[in-house]
């Protein structure tokens, strides 16, 4: 299992009772600004707007939809924070 730690991670949206979506800012090879999202599966209580670091278990996995558009089958990874340890912002010792 691999364990990731990801800092300044801005919580994007709530799954009530299990966790959150978050989203970390990078910069493309291209130099254009883009996210990647991770679902943080994790009891404490955060709101959509906080930025928290996060340290875990990641898992990813590859799922299958069809396209709204073309309707052809489209694949994405999707990465998962299992385990998940949170600190606020503001919880920082200085």
């Amino acid at each position: 299992m691999a364990k990731v730690m990801i800092e300044a991670a801005l919580v994007e949206r709530i799954i009530e009772g299990y966790g959150f979506v978050a989203s970390e800012g990078f910069k493309t090879q291209a130099g254009e600004a883009a996210k990647a999202y991770y679902t943080v599966w994790a009891k404490d209580k955060v709101t959509v707007g906080d930025t928290v670091s996060v340290e875990g278990d990641l898992t990813v996995k590859l799922s299958e939809y069809p396209n709204k558009v073309t309707g052809q089958l489209t694949n994405r990874a999707e990465a998962n924070i299992n385990n998940a340890k949170l600190m606020h912002s503001n919880d920082a010792p200085f």
